[in-house]
């Protein structure tokens, strides 16, 4: 209720208008993707204009992140940060900026940066009324600086991408080396046409492109953001695209036709909260 009262606010509409585009908001964007006639080969220039002009990612994520599933992950992420003395965030894929606001509440130098210029209007807002200020970047206007992050989040936004692999690039450039990235990448779901890129096409990359996985929070991946010689980058490339393009999804569907896929992640990811 408290989300949806702070976007009517902003938008200058009712409460009750508001949570009933809240209520339908994921359906209204899956609805403008596909009258866009967007699909995985499209373009990447065409996929870019839809997030840049639909307005209807505000509705959705109003009500997506009023229970937001990345919070504890979030708060254990804060930690490790602490300790290893990072203060400067990214959150990559910013959305209505829940993200930022939780690292700037805790004390965080935070940037936020998206494509969609609606989102981005409604962050800035949310940051003033707040007192806060933030870095926004506008990507369609602005590159990431070099080397510039301690702390990088992407959640909920790869399977979104046209090139995930390139982006992964991108964001290891914007990153000094010993830094954190955490990520996620949800699967294809016939509510989210525009989900397509999928987790194998991203986790091929991630190590070749520079990052060492430390550990699982919930359903994020945390990575150190390393430096790796040409030798190591050409390894992992094969390795990554030879163990998810040829071998994860068969070993995944093994285990689960013997029953121990749950204990296994258990296991290695520990029990889901």
């Amino acid at each position: 209720e408290s989300m949806v009262k702070e976007l009517a606010e902003y938008l200058r509409e009712s409460p009750a208008t508001v949570a009933a585009a809240c209520a339908t908001g994921a359906e209204s964007v899956a609805q403008e993707w596909k009258a866009r006639q967007l699909h995985k080969a499209s373009p990447p220039s065409e996929v870019v204009e839809f997030y840049r002009t639909t307005k209807s990612y505000l509705f959705d994520l109003t009500t997506f992140n009023s229970d937001y599933r990345h919070a504890a992950a979030l708060e254990a992420l804060v930690g490790m940060a602490r300790k290893r003395g990072l203060t400067r965030v990214l959150d990559f894929g910013s959305g209505i900026g829940s993200v930022g606001l939780f690292f700037a509440l805790n004390g965080m130098e935070v940037a936020l940066a998206d494509v969609s210029e609606p989102l981005l209007d409604y962050v800035a807002w949310r940051f003033k009324v707040r007192g806060l200020k933030p870095r926004l970047i506008n990507l369609n206007h602005e590159r990431l600086p070099e080397g510039a992050f301690d702390v990088v989040t992407a959640f909920d936004v790869l399977e979104h991408l046209p090139q995930p692999a390139e982006t992964l690039r991108t964001l290891a450039a914007c990153m000094k080396a010993g830094g954190l990235i955490a990520l996620n990448v949800e699967g294809p779901d016939a509510r989210f046409p525009q989900h397509i890129a999928t987790y194998e096409e991203v986790f091929s990359t991630v190590a070749a492109t520079g990052f060492h996985r430390l550990q699982f929070l919930g359903e994020a991946e945390v990575f150190e953001h390393v430096e790796r010689g040409a030798v190591s980058t050409l390894w992992h490339s094969l390795w990554g695209n030879f163990w998810y393009g040829l071998l994860y999804r068969k070993s995944i569907a093994v285990l689960e036709a013997l029953g121990i896929k749950k204990m296994i992640r258990t296991w290695i990811k520990g029990p889901k909260s």
